[in-house]
């Protein structure tokens, strides 16, 4: 073990050895439609790795303004494309594959219903060729804004009303079965203005929808709504200032809190990208303002594999043109990591944004600027962070860690060649704090010359005991992977509390376990499965598992009708600590189980996907 020292230019000369990426750039557009004007609201990948649009279009169909979704493939190459609706006005603003490898869609209607304009589902096969479509709503307009399949089957919309509820349009929430035959309908709002944008399936098998209020708040906030399983109201939040703010997009994060994304004229430069982030609660942990002096506005916002955030947005302060599409990049605070523009001498804009399979981005809108029309369906694929050589990733058991003095807590780590070229790399970890010394100690285990096949992944359990006479308060706890000690390549870092302990125990800081097969030092005493981390998780998530004496394991993962959908582990393995990760582009959204069989031991945990 070695000694702590000052945190000076040995971090600099460590962080500066890191690879500098250079994400945000164009890998390749594609603009879809006729003559006239076309516009995409939005994209998801699909499970054969192409992109499903859905928009709008007065180019192709049977009235002024007919749905357009446009199938793709990895390439963006259109492998066909069909149209909804009837002799009136009919748009999209939502679509997602379903679980039988079709697609539900939802919009608006003026061709079909009871009123001014009707919610509309189309649900479709794999071929886009029409199953059913359904219209809802009363005399006056109703509208959706998103649709999404639910665990049980059936979907969700949400959008909003001025046919029923409490004021002149009220945020408006329809869930219905597999056949799109109405189970119940909720509104919520006040005498005045509110209306709703964006909602979700939560964990907890509730609901969550955004949107905008004028009948609460400081005057035009943003209004957060959380149900539960039937619409019924939890609890209701407001977030904004003096002036107004609208939430356009919304989504549920790793950590069960939310992350809204929209538009605020109380904070910023006037008219800027908005960005709220709640806990479970929906008690605000920060907010963001991004933009310049002209009008920004978010479209839609996701969490990124990397705990950060990408928003789509457009622009009239930056970029070519009138506006351009806006992409920001953030970190897990909302800090910004990069931000860029698309577009030419016309207006362009971004309304969908989603992290692709490969760790890159899709965007969807609709560009003047490029096409064959007026305006055309825009999808833009682009460079995402670029991925370390060898990355390494720390995820402790039970987070948050804490841990008394002298006590001690466990971790899974992970190295990763992601080349196609074998690599030697170093492994080692150190922790910095408390605040405000900013003292590094360690390195408390080096592994040299860790020797990765192309591709290959080494996981290991490791047990952290914590000196008797370690300072109190927080420590970053971190692995690096690299040439130790001059050029770092990758890292990972979670946070630890150290509180009073007993003046026993360990003096110093006492790091067992190995990334060396058969080399573990502290085995499992029993079989057992632990809860996945993240969870809800958004891409992938890691399950961890003990195996105290050599046996056939056996993990797989079920989803909520009992179907084997993945086969993480079947073979013989040896004693020790295990960790595997999930990922799967084809899952849809929803609970999932995974179950370990190991001899006479069986046990199986519930996870979620939020997409």
């Amino acid at each position: 073990m070695r000694n702590a020292f000052i945190l000076t230019g040995i971090l600099a000369l460590l962080l500066a050895s890191i690879a500098a990426a250079d994400p945000g750039d164009t890998l390749w557009t594609r603009t879809y439609g006729g003559s006239d004007a076309d516009y995409g609201y939005g994209v998801q990948q699909t499970s054969d790795g192409g992109y499903i649009i859905a928009g709008e279009t007065a180019s192709f169909g049977a009235g002024s303004y007919d749905i357009y979704l446009v199938k793709t493939d990895a390439n963006g190459d259109t492998l066909w494309i069909r149209t909804y609706g009837g002799s009136g006005s009919d748009e999209a603003r939502s679509v997602q594959q379903t679980t039988d490898g079709g697609y539900i869609i939802a919009g608006s209607t003026t061709s079909f219903g009871a009123g001014r304009s009707d919610v509309y589902l189309v649900k479709t096969d794999a071929n886009g060729n029409t199953l059913w479509t359904r219209a809802y709503g009363g005399s006056n307009y109703d509208e959706a804004m998103f649709v999404q399949e639910t665990t049980d089957g059936g979907y969700i919309i949400a959008g909003s009303t001025r046919s029923f509820g409490a004021g002149g349009w009220d945020v408006y929430l329809l869930k219905t079965d597999a056949n799109g035959d109405t189970l119940w309908t909720r509104t919520y709002g006040g005498s005045d203005y509110d209306d709703g944008w964006s909602g979700q399936q939560t964990a907890d098998g509730g609901y969550i929808i955004a949107g905008a209020t004028e009948s609460f708040g400081a005057g035009g906030d943003v209004y957060l709504v959380k149900t539960d399983a039937n619409g019924d109201t939890l609890w209701t939040r407001t977030y904004g200032g003096s002036s107004w703010e609208v939430g356009s997009s919304l989504q549920q994060t790793a950590d069960g809190g939310y992350v809204i994304g929209g538009c605020t004229d109380s904070f910023g430069a006037g008219g800027d990208v908005y960005l709220v982030k709640t806990n479970a609660n929906g008690n605000t942990l920060w907010t963001r303002a991004y933009g310049g002096a002209d009008f920004e506005e978010a479209t839609c916002v996701r969490q990124t594999t990397d705990g950060g955030y990408i928003v789509a947005a457009y622009t009239s302060s930056f970029g070519a043109g009138g506006d351009d599409v806006y992409l920001v990049k953030t970190d897990a605070n909302g800090d910004t990591l990069w931000t860029r523009t698309y577009g030419g001498s016309d207006t362009d804009w971004g309304y969908s944004v989603q992290q692709t399979s490969d760790g890159r981005y899709i965007v969807a809108g609709y560009t003047e600027s490029f096409g064959a029309g007026s305006r055309d369906v825009w999808l833009l694929k682009l460079v995402s962070e670029q991925l370390p050589a060898v990355s390494i990733e720390i995820v402790p058991d039970n987070p948050p860690v804490t841990v008394p003095q002298g006590g001690s807590f466990g971790f899974t780590g992970t190295v990763t060649n992601n080349t196609e070229d074998p690599q030697v790399v170093d492994a080692w970890v150190m922790a910095v704090g408390p605040e405000p010394q900013g003292i590094y100690w360690g390195p408390f285990k080096e592994f040299e010359d860790l020797g990765l096949a192309p591709g290959q992944t080494r996981s290991a359990h490791f047990n952290q005991r914590v000196p008797n006479l370690a300072p109190l308060g927080f420590y970053d706890y971190i692995a690096y992977s690299g040439d130790y000690p001059s050029t770092v390549v990758d890292s990972s870092y979670f946070q630890i509390e150290v509180i009073t302990g007993e003046a026993s125990g360990s003096t110093g800081w006492v790091l067992t376990g190995s990334f060396l097969e058969g080399d573990f030092t502290d085995l499992p005493s029993e079989f057992t499965l632990s809860g996945n981390y993240p969870n809800p998780f958004n891409a992938s998530t890691q399950i961890r598992y003990e195996v105290p004496a050599t046996a056939h394991v056996k993990l797989e993962v079920y989803n909520l009708f009992g179907q084997k959908v993945a086969t993480l582990v079947d073979g013989q393995q040896e004693a020790g600590y295990r960790s595997v990760t999930w990922e799967d582009s084809e899952a849809a959204s929803g609970v999932y189980f995974y179950k370990l069989t190991a001899g006479d031991f069986t046990e199986v945990k519930r996870m979620t996907l939020l997409r």
